[in-house]
């Protein structure tokens, strides 16, 4: 994940579009709370598939396609005492805590914007119409970690929604500093399994 990451990142490949599916919207709709997370959260513990969907790089002033990686990858979630999920994959170089998202609901298609790259695969909007009902009404996680890949730091951040009992998606988004220049990227992500 953190390899295909960085060279993608420097190259521009064909947009791949690969939509992804929705379940269960009246379950996911009522974990939108920190109590009633609490409550389920140990039922997503375990292996998940992770697919990468397609995405975009901004590198500068210029902005360019990233496609989906055309597989799915394992990942692992776990609870630490604590209570809190972190998520693991084997080319992660640490373990991603995911935290509450305690954040006003989601606009992936305005957040892109401002980093100038297009909306994403699934906008918010589009998740609220599917799920029928707003993106704060679902349980919503943010894991954040760096990575240090030939030499260049990676910030990483991934938000997820929580969509159904075996469904999550989110944009995975880099930041990195590569020769002076500021390299965004941004990319939908499904976890199922």
């Amino acid at each position: 994940m953190i390899k295909s990451m960085a060279m993608l990142l420097f190259s521009a490949t064909p947009f791949i579009y690969a939509p992804p599916v929705y379940a269960e919207p009246d379950i996911a709709c009522q974990y939108g709370t920190p109590d009633a997370w609490d409550q389920i959260s140990p039922m997503y513990v375990g292996s998940w598939n992770i697919a990468h969907h397609s995405g975009f790089v901004v590198a500068g002033t210029m902005t360019m396609p990233f496609p989906a990686s055309g597989g799915v990858e394992a990942m692992g979630i776990e609870m630490l005492p604590s209570g809190q999920l972190v998520g693991t994959h084997p080319e992660a170089q640490a373990p991603i805590p995911f935290i509450w998202a305690d954040e006003p609901p989601w606009r992936f298609e305005a957040d892109a914007a401002k980093d100038g790259a297009p909306a994403p695969l699934l906008s918010s909007s589009e998740v609220e119409n599917r799920m029928e009902c707003g993106v704060e009404n679902l349980a919503r996680l943010i894991g954040h970690t760096q990575a240090t890949v030939d030499g260049i730091v990676m910030d990483m951040t991934l938000r997820l929604m929580v969509v159904g009992r075996h469904q999550m998606y989110g944009i995975f988004h880099t930041s990195a500093m590569s020769g002076g220049m500021p390299v965004k990227s941004w990319r939908a992500v499904m976890l199922t399994r």
